[in-house]
């Protein structure tokens, strides 16, 4: 009979676990760092975003150095020559870097009369500011400190475009756009003098009367601006549809009603970037929409809740080297997302889960957060661009 010393087993049998753990422990390290060195080269490589999910990042809050500006639903403009972006609120004018934060400001000049309800910026620094009082509006040619120089009188203006009332102004290529999105519903494109070039009649070219007629069916036009290329994009909340008129009056179209992703229940802020992609925020989905040049559906983000990548109530916004800058409500702020794989276009499936109050994270959206820089060097004074 074999006597089987019981303290010899034991020790085996636990230098047996210590080997079988020990092996385990270094085949997870290994496969934790193929696992990552894989995720890296799939991130860095030039072809991966045609095969990595589309969807859009949070990276920051437009902020100072007290922290988020709690902005509500503020107007947003942008300086693509020194990628900066001026948010009009509360008859102020505020210049935030290419960082999210804030380095300068103007608005109180004697100089400025109304309200103050757009700006736009040339390529060379001069910036324009559209003001409202009473039942006239005015543009005033600012310097590049914000300082105004003088009064834009407009001449030659056709009788049928000289009654507008522009809320908001662009410069495209040497020309000024002024677009009066709820009365006439007109736009004016003149040159930097105030020198009329030509004008749009959006209700005619649209034939938007022959649906005004009915009663509780007005067509306010709610989003506007315009592309590199003079097209002008807008959106009609009251019939779900966003449009692209091109500069010799062509049309297109794009949008229909509905709760499900890409479909449009509040449209509001429309815009584009240079490859040719469309976004457009819904109000009461609380999301931005991304379709390609063919108006295909690619993917959505935001969905309303308190998590910093969410929003709440989405109007305006910007979009500038692969950033989109959103405004909202509830003294949210401007919100910067980066937007990843759409520079192909190709459309994808909607994602069968939203973000709630709750503010999950879908579809592998909104994974990134990182903090605004606030540091020192961001503040700088405003020097002459030339």
């Amino acid at each position: 009979m074999r006597v089987i010393n019981r303290k010899n087993a034991v020790d085996k049998t636990m230098r047996n676990r210590k080997n079988i753990n020990g092996t385990s422990a270094l085949y997870t390290s290994i496969m934790r760092a193929l696992l990552s060195l894989f995720a890296l080269i799939m991130f860095l490589m030039p072809g991966a975003a045609a095969s990595a999910e589309v969807g859009a990042l949070y990276n920051y809050s437009l902020s100072d150095f007290a922290g988020v500006v709690p902005y509500s639903w503020a107007g947003l403009a942008l300086d693509k020559e020194r990628d900066e972006i001026y948010v009009i609120y509360k008859n102020n004018v505020e210049v935030y870097n290419d960082r999210g934060m804030k380095v300068y400001g103007f608005g109180d000049d004697p100089g400025f009369s109304g309200v103050i309800y757009d700006v736009a910026v040339d390529k060379d620094g001069t910036i324009y500011v559209l003001s409202i009082e009473g039942d006239s509006y005015t543009v005033l040619r600012c310097n590049y400190r914000g300082e105004p120089v003088r009064r834009i009188e407009f001449r030659n203006m056709p009788p049928e475009f000289a009654g507008i009332m522009p809320v908001r102004i662009f410069y495209r290529e040497g020309r000024l756009y002024l677009a009066d999105l709820t009365g006439s519903k007109k736009v004016v494109v003149t040159d930097t003098d105030g020198v009329f070039a030509e004008g749009y009649d959006i209700s005619a070219i649209l034939d938007l009367k022959s649906i005004e007629d009915r009663p509780g069916r007005e067509k306010d036009i709610a989003g506007f601006s315009v592309d590199h290329e003079g097209n002008m994009l807008m959106t009609i909340p009251t019939i779900f549809r966003a449009f692209i008129i091109s500069p010799d009056r062509q049309v297109r179209s794009f949008g229909e009603a509905g709760n499900l992703p890409g479909k449009f229940s509040v449209a509001a802020g429309i815009a584009s970037d240079e490859d040719g992609n469309y976004y457009v925020a819904d109000t009461l989905k609380s999301v931005i929409m991304v379709f390609n040049r063919d108006f295909k559906f690619i993917t959505e983000f935001g969905y309303r809740g308190g998590r910093p990548y969410n929003l709440i109530a989405p109007r305006n916004m910007v979009v500038d080297n692969g950033n989109i800058y959103v405004s909202q409500s509830r003294k949210r702020g401007i919100s910067v997302f980066s937007i990843r794989g759409i520079q192909q276009g190709a459309a994808v499936e909607a994602p069968d889960k939203k973000g709630g109050d709750a503010g999950e994270a879908t579809s592998g959206r909104n994974e990134l957060t990182l903090p605004a820089v606030m540091t020192a060097t961001t503040l700088r004074i405003r020097v002459n661009p030339s």
